[in-house]
């Protein structure tokens, strides 16, 4: 017998065939059993085996995903979905990017590239303007109503925001999409310190002014007079959004994938972009944690050769029960065909058969 196995996978039972593959280079198929022995005088006497094992390893450097889905304990699904992309550009006179695909929402990222053409530095920031493709503006006006054991916290609305997250001494405590949040549980007589992030699907804004509020003593209903942020504590948020805004170098998402640079952008240097989108027309599947593969039936054929006539003779292994084992290997390297590694444990049916050959002579 000459070649590897060609292997058809079967749902156990059913014969509805799941897979084929007569791609593989090697199909090994080791037996093993228990054996202990009577002794006689202290030498082996009679043996006495058990415990019959088997297990069929198969190598392959042609991959179909299909089986590894299937190793996986699942099924290859064909549809739609996310992608993450990667494009290179050389930065034209009127600094704009037109992306292969629609990006998804907040997926965005834009760097130049070094002179090396593949490191870059700092992301460059999208420009904060509050229309629909760009994160809200930063928060203003927040105020803060305290009493002893609670806190009304009111803002201003940022253009494009869907939601605000509220911060307490930096600690998230809640995620209203109104402009307004009572807080509870705090201590009489205790300083806290509030801001508010406002959000959407592209991303967040800057922090607000930070408002520091002290809540008045045990047993005070009436609630004190609202504090708002100083001016030095707006200076310095203004700042901070003033970097993230990035009035010189930005960059602006327009319609259909289209990115306008600002002018402090450099035309002719190179650029790179790195965003999601929606693909259709892809192969996908996951590999989860606790999910396994099924047990299958295997139909394994090749050809033997008689050594006098040179005749060829068709072979079918059999295996009635057999489970992929979890633990396979996916080779890749630079110099080398990707490679395949995977076993299968080859059990006993209900009739305690793990293999059935069949040579057809005619």
């Amino acid at each position: 017998m000459k070649d590897a196995f060609d292997l058809v996978l079967v749902k156990r039972g059913t014969k509805e065939v799941v897979f084929r593959a007569d791609y593989a280079n090697t199909t090994q198929v080791e037996w093993k059993a228990d054996r202990v022995f009577a002794k006689k005088k202290g030498a082996n006497a009679i043996a006495f085996d058990a415990a019959r094992t088997s297990e069929m390893t198969v190598e392959t450097e042609i991959i179909d995903f299909r089986l590894m889905a299937l190793l996986a304990g699942k099924e290859a699904k064909r549809g739609a979905d996310s992608v993450f992309k990667t494009e290179k550009f050389t930065l034209t006179n009127d600094r704009q990017i037109k992306l292969e695909n629609v990006p998804e929402a907040g997926s965005v990222s834009v760097f130049r590239l070094n002179k090396d053409g593949i490191t870059h530095d700092q992301a460059i920031p999208q420009q904060v303007n509050g229309e629909a493709t760009s994160v809200p503006v930063m928060v203003e006006n927040v105020s803060v109503s305290a009493k002893d054991t609670t806190a009304a916290i009111t803002w201003g609305a940022s253009a494009n925001a869907d939601s605000y997250v509220v911060y307490r001494d930096n600690v998230q405590i809640g995620q209203p999409t109104q402009t307004s949040f009572n807080d509870s549980d705090l201590t009489p007589e205790k300083t806290y310190k509030y801001k508010v992030v406002a959000v959407n699907k592209n991303g967040a804004s800057a922090p607000s002014a930070e408002v520091v509020v002290t809540t008045a003593t045990a047993g005070t209903q009436q609630a004190g007079e609202a504090v708002k942020a100083t001016s030095e504590a707006i200076e310095a948020a203004k700042k901070v959004a003033e970097v993230v805004n990035a009035n010189g170098l930005n960059f602006t998402l327009k319609e259909n994938g289209l990115i306008q640079l600002s002018e402090a952008a450099v035309a002719g240097a190179d650029y790179v972009v790195y965003y999601t989108t929606q693909l259709d027309g892809l192969t996908s599947f996951s590999i989860d944690a606790n999910t396994f593969a099924e047990n299958y039936e295997i139909y394994a054929e090749s050809y033997v050769v008689e050594r006098e006539t040179g005749d060829r003779h068709f072979i079918q292994v059999h295996y009635p029960n057999v489970k992929p084992q979890g633990n396979f290997n996916f080779n890749q390297n630079s110099k080398e065909p990707t490679s395949l590694s995977i076993k299968f444990d080859l059990l006993p049916d209900e009739n305690d058969h793990m293999a059935n050959y069949k040579i057809v002579e005619d």
